[in-house]
Parts: structure tokens; C-alpha cells; sequence
């Protein structure tokens, strides 16, 4: 009996401390994946949704970045730095051309420059469906450009990178 006490005590003293070290003491490569992981929730649109729900999603999104952001996609003629007020209008205008969208981030490779910058090599795979019912199903390569700024890791860049056909 004494035994059976004091082996659940033990399992949940374990479980505590793996719940305790998951939540605080994140590798940075973790923390990175995370916020791709947070992009990809608030970015994710299923059927219509009403204007003040894409307007939280988009300020959401916004905050995942940091005061302004370089956005390269040579694919679609986008070379810009926009500030992070100016990421919600952009955000939002997409989603409206949108009735589903779901984006997935794989094939992580995260280099560390200096200690609060990161690059992140990734292949991001976007399907939607546009208003007119027309499926999107894209993959692209992609470099990414994360500073830790107060302990978070926040989007300063985003290139897309052409990958040559065979």
C-alpha cells in the first residue's frame, strides 16, 4: 500500500516536471518552430467568417512580427518592407479572396547568425479555396528571418526561394 502511494506520488512529481520543463525551458529551435506553428492556426480559414473574427486573426498575425518586415517573393513580383501596422490591411485582403485556406510549414533547417537571430530554410505548403470555388494548392521554398526580442522570436523577413524545375 505504502509502495502503490508512493509510486503515484513519484509518476506525477515526473509528469509535473515535464510540464514544468516543456513550458519554460523551450530550446530556441522549439520556441522558432512554435511560432511557424502559430502562424499556420492563425492563417488556417474555414468558410466564411465574420469581419471582426478576421480582424482578430489579422492583428494575430501581425503581432508574430516585428516593427517591419521584409517580404520577398520573386515568384509574384514582391519585394517590400512593410511596417507591422501595415501587415493587418494585407492580411486581411487576402482572406477575403479566400473561403479555406490552411498553410503547413515542413523540413525545418534553423541556423543561428548570431545568438538572437535566426535564418530558417522551409518548405511551406498553401492550399485554398478561392470565392469562386477554384482549389489553390501551392508549395514553396522559403528563407525566413526571425530576431528574439524580449524572450520571443518574431518575424523580421520573408523570402521566397526559386527552386529550379527539372
Amino acid at each position: 500500500m505504502i509502495n502503490q502511494k508512493n509510486m503515484v506520488i513519484a509518476a506525477l512529481l515526473i509528469a509535473g516536471a515535464v510540464i514544468v520543463f516543456f513550458l519554460f525551458f523551450q530550446t530556441d529551435e522549439a520556441k522558432i518552430k512554435k511560432n511557424f506553428h502559430k502562424l499556420a492556426e492563425r492563417v488556417e480559414k474555414n468558410g466564411d467568417e465574420h469581419n471582426l473574427i478576421a480582424a482578430k486573426k489579422a492583428h494575430a498575425i501581425e503581432q508574430l512580427f516585428t516593427g517591419s518586415v521584409r517580404i520577398q517573393i520573386p515568384s509574384y513580383s514582391v519585394d517590400k518592407t512593410f511596417p507591422r501596422n501595415g501587415i493587418s490591411p494585407h492580411v486581411l485582403f487576402a482572406r477575403t479572396r479566400y473561403k479555406k485556406i490552411t498553410i503547413k510549414f515542413y523540413d525545418f533547417q534553423i541556423q543561428f547568425p548570431t545568438k538572437d537571430t535566426s535564418i530558417v530554410e522551409l518548405t511551406a505548403v498553401f492550399k485554398a479555396t478561392t470565392i469562386s470555388g477554384e482549389p489553390v494548392d501551392e508549395v514553396h521554398e522559403a528563407e525566413c528571418t526571425l530576431d528574439k526580442i524580449d524572450n520571443e522570436w518574431l518575424f523580421t523577413g520573408i523570402k521566397g526561394v526559386d527552386v529550379l524545375e527539372r
